[in-house]
Order: C-alpha cells, then sequence, then structure tokens
C-alpha cells in the first residue's frame, strides 16, 4: 500500500514540474518572439560565427507581444541577431508603445529586456509633449525614458531645457538635470536652476538648488523692466493660480523695488508678491519691514504695499546727513503708490513717527509724534504733510540736543539695511535690463 500512495505523489510532483517548466519557456519565448508583418521582406539570414542574422528590408514592421502592452517597431531595415535577440534598426525609425512614441535614425533593440538605445538623435512625443534630445533609451517594461544631451521639452504651457532628463510616464514625472531652464511664454518667465523636478499630472514643479526667476515685461508706457528673484528652494504651481514659491534666502529686485525675506509667493495672474520671515523691501530711498508684507503692482508697477505686524518704515533724508531717518512704526502700515513714486502712507494702531526739519537747507531738529493713526501725503515722493488721529502726543527735539547724536532719537525697532539687492548681483541674463 506503500508503494501505491508514493507512485501517484511521485507522478503528481513530476507532472506539476513539467507544467511549470513549460509554462516558463512558453513565457520566455512570448517575451522574445517578434512577429514579422507585411510590408516587410526577409531578405535572407546569415552566419556570422556562431551567430544567426536575419535581414529585413523595405518598410519593416515588427511587433514584440509583452503581457504589459506590444512594442511596435518600425524603420526601413533592420538586422536581428536571432541568438541574442538584438535587432539593428536603421532609417526612420519609430517605436511606439501605448502613448509614447521615440523616433530617431538610427538604434539598437533589446529584445530580452524590452529596451532600446537610440544613439544619433531622438525624438519622443506623448499627446501635445514634444522632447527632443542628441541621444536616448527606453525601458518599454519599466515605462522609463532616459535622454542625454541638449534636452529640449515643449508642452502646451512652456518650454524646458536641460543636459539630461529622465522621464517615467507612468507616474508623469520629469527629472532634469543640468543647466536647467523653463520658459513661460504665456508670462515671459524663465526659472534657471542645476535641476528641476516636474509632476505632470499635478501640474507641479520643484528646483531643489540655486533656483533663479526671471520675468521680462513691458508696462503700459513701453518701458521694458525685469524682475529676478532667487532663492534656496523654489517651487511652480501652474494649476488656475498658477503661483511660485520660493523658499531660503529669497531675494528679488526690479526696476522699482527690491525684497528679501525667508519665503516669497508671487502670483503671476493675480500681480501680488506675499513675504514672509523677516521681509524686507526697498523703494527709492525707502525702506520697509514687518512680520509679514502683501505688495500688489498694477500693469506691473508698485500700486500698494501692505506690512502687518511690527510696521517699521524708514527713509534716509538726503545723501549729505546721512545718519538721518524719518521713520514711522506702527502694528500695520500701507503704503500707496502713483506713476511708480509714493503718493502716501497710512500707519494704523500704536503709530509714532520721528521726521525731521529743515529750514531752508539748514537743519532745524526733529519731531517725533504718536497717535492711534497717523496720515502721511507725498508729492513728487516728498512729504508734504503728516496727520495724527486719536491720542496725539508729540515732542520736538533742536538742532543743538540731536546734532551727532542721531543714532540716540531713533525710534524702538529701527534699522537700516544698506545692502538692499540688485538686479546684476542676482545673476541677471541680460545685462542691458539693470
Amino acid at each position: 500500500m506503500m508503494r501505491m500512495v508514493r507512485q501517484p505523489m511521485k507522478s503528481a510532483l513530476w507532472l506539476l514540474f513539467v507544467s511549470g517548466a513549460i509554462s516558463t519557456g512558453w513565457v520566455h519565448a512570448q517575451q522574445r518572439a517578434f512577429e514579422v508583418l507585411p510590408p516587410t521582406q526577409v531578405l535572407d539570414v546569415r552566419t556570422v560565427g556562431s551567430q544567426q542574422i536575419q535581414a529585413l528590408i523595405g518598410t519593416v514592421h515588427m511587433v514584440q507581444p509583452s503581457p504589459t502592452g506590444n512594442v511596435t517597431i518600425w524603420c526601413d531595415s533592420a538586422l536581428r541577431n536571432l541568438q541574442t535577440n538584438v535587432v539593428q534598426l536603421f532609417g526612420h525609425v519609430r517605436i511606439i508603445r501605448d502613448s509614447i512614441n521615440l523616433t530617431s535614425t538610427e538604434g539598437l533593440y533589446f529584445g530580452d529586456e524590452q529596451r532600446a538605445e537610440l544613439p544619433k538623435g531622438v525624438r519622443l512625443t506623448r499627446g501635445r509633449m514634444v522632447l527632443t534630445a542628441d541621444r536616448g533609451k527606453y525601458w518599454a517594461n519599466e515605462k522609463r525614458a532616459e535622454f542625454y544631451g541638449s534636452v529640449h521639452v515643449v508642452d502646451s504651457t512652456s518650454s524646458t531645457l536641460s543636459d539630461s532628463l529622465t522621464y517615467f510616464e507612468n507616474e508623469e514625472k520629469s527629472i532634469g538635470v543640468g543647466n536647467v531652464s523653463i520658459f513661460s511664454p504665456e508670462n515671459n518667465l524663465t526659472v534657471f536652476g542645476d535641476s528641476v523636478i516636474h509632476f505632470d499630472k499635478r501640474k507641479y514643479s520643484v528646483v531643489p538648488k540655486r533656483p533663479k526667476l526671471m520675468q521680462v515685461d513691458t508696462t503700459s508706457a513701453g518701458v521694458v523692466d525685469t524682475l529676478v528673484v532667487t532663492g534656496s528652494f523654489m517651487e511652480a504651481f501652474q494649476d488656475t493660480s498658477s503661483y511660485f514659491i520660493a523658499r531660503g534666502r529669497v531675494e528679488m529686485a526690479r526696476t522699482d523695488f527690491a525684497a528679501r525675506c525667508g519665503d516669497a509667493v508671487y502670483y503671476l495672474k493675480g500681480d501680488r508678491v506675499i513675504l514672509r520671515n523677516k521681509p524686507v523691501v526697498w523703494h527709492a530711498e525707502n525702506q520697509v519691514t514687518g512680520d509679514s508684507i502683501v505688495v500688489h503692482t498694477n500693469e506691473r508697477r508698485l500700486d500698494h504695499v501692505f506690512v502687518y505686524g511690527h510696521a517699521f518704515a524708514v527713509s534716509r533724508v538726503d545723501s549729505i546727513h546721512r545718519w538721518r531717518f524719518n521713520q514711522l512704526s506702527a502694528r500695520d502700515i500701507t503704503m500707496h503708490f502713483m506713476n511708480g513714486k509714493i503718493d502716501g502712507i497710512d500707519a494704523d494702531r500704536t503709530a509714532t513717527s520721528l521726521y525731521y526739519l529743515f529750514d531752508g537747507l539748514e537743519p532745524n531738529g526733529v519731531n517725533r509724534s504718536s497717535g492711534d493713526r497717523i496720515l502721511m501725503e507725498f508729492i513728487a515722493g516728498k512729504i508734504d504733510r503728516i496727520k495724527i488721529v486719536g491720542g496725539v502726543e508729540g515732542k520736538y527735539f533742536p538742532e543743538r540736543m540731536i546734532m551727532n547724536h542721531e543714532h540716540e532719537y531713533n525710534l524702538d525697532g529701527f534699522r537700516w539695511i544698506p545692502d538692499r539687492p540688485k538686479r546684476k548681483q542676482l545673476g541677471l541674463v541680460y545685462e542691458s535690463y539693470n
């Protein structure tokens, strides 16, 4: 009885082994197999050493079946090594897999790995995206492609250049490395960096090292102006809001203003910049600091600057009296601009001003005033009138008291930051705009 039980078990194991071997061999054969389809002409099969080479000519059309999607190959002629399953492709090479379409003048296709190498110029298209490069590789099973040399990607919203790029088809993600530049024609804006990671589905990009944003624009008056923004890290959101976030030591400069902060958000469609983390804004001889600052522009010209929390505005009196600064502090400050010049300042809640006086050209002391609210009106960029509302207090300090002691009369929180960012220092590409 023991023999009768063992024999069927042995047979079953043997059948299972044979079945598995046949199944594995069939799958392997399927992966290696190529279907040569019309109008391909099989010229001959040559023996070179121990290798058999199949020559194909005419409009060569081949398909490699795969469980994850067929690979279709077109070219003018081909040489297929029947032992290694490597195919040399010549003339009008086209490799198609799902929505990916690769073209080149020649290439190699490794059938066992389902890998293509295109060494002499490559073009990839997928939907509205077009990529060109000096050379490239494509892994059909992994749905991954690598491109090298003058890589140029054009889609519906931007144009990207880099030294190399890896594209992940399933994730719709690409990583560009080396001399990266991303140009948006709609906004005449270019972002530069060492590398970029782009997620197409999310319409989101990251420039993780040494990013620089440059936007060349023309004002309503026909004046060409350029905004430059640098930081340690930059993100771009190209959805309906269309905005950039810069982090680290963020610096920006334009003709009419400059800024520095730890974090900045730039809304392209809203003409708005939000500055956080120790922000500083400069305009002409004016400097503003606060907990956060929002800069609004109108037709690319300064319109309003809102300073929230520990707001402090400073302006140098003139170039002769270099240690004298008109000062204004409050909880919040709003600055109004007209035709590129400051038109008014509204300091709200616990407002205090320090304003230097002159008798003609001669200095004549300083006024210190405080109130619930201080309003300043300007003419041609110069203070014309100061109005104080609620809880008014004021004190005058004569010239003999303040001469050479100006720093003793500065308001609490005063600081003058002389190293204003300049476009040339930030590496403006077009020097003529600086």
